[in-house]
């Protein structure tokens, strides 16, 4: 059996991970329920520009490590508005979280 090295760990080789951790029906679901980046949404002045892209608001809690990949957990936001809540997390993840839930309760 051949063994390779991955970050924080040993697998054996032909083990699948998906490069992409997000299942597509959530991706659908988020896609949906956002249609925009958040930040536009909530009226948070931006420059939006670029490709919308899937993140996860809760941090992972680990260096390496990823956080959940459910609905409670991802938003549509443009690279700057992502880059933003990466850098000022404390500020913006309340805001995105309410955001989530606000959204989860008028989707019922």
């Amino acid at each position: 059996m051949m063994w390779r090295r991955t970050p924080l760990r040993w697998r054996r080789l032909g083990d699948h991970r998906p490069t992409d951790p997000v299942p597509p029906a959530v991706r659908a679901h988020v896609r949906a329920r956002d249609r925009i980046c958040v930040f536009a949404r909530l009226g948070i002045p931006h420059n939006c520009f670029g490709r919308l892209e899937l993140d996860h608001v809760r941090a992972s809690g680990g260096l390496g490590l990823r956080s959940r990949s459910t609905p409670d957990n991802l938003v549509l936001l443009c690279p700057w508005a992502h880059r933003l809540k990466t850098l000022h997390g404390r500020r913006w993840r309340p805001v995105l979280l309410a955001w989530i839930e606000r959204a989860e309760q008028e989707g019922e």
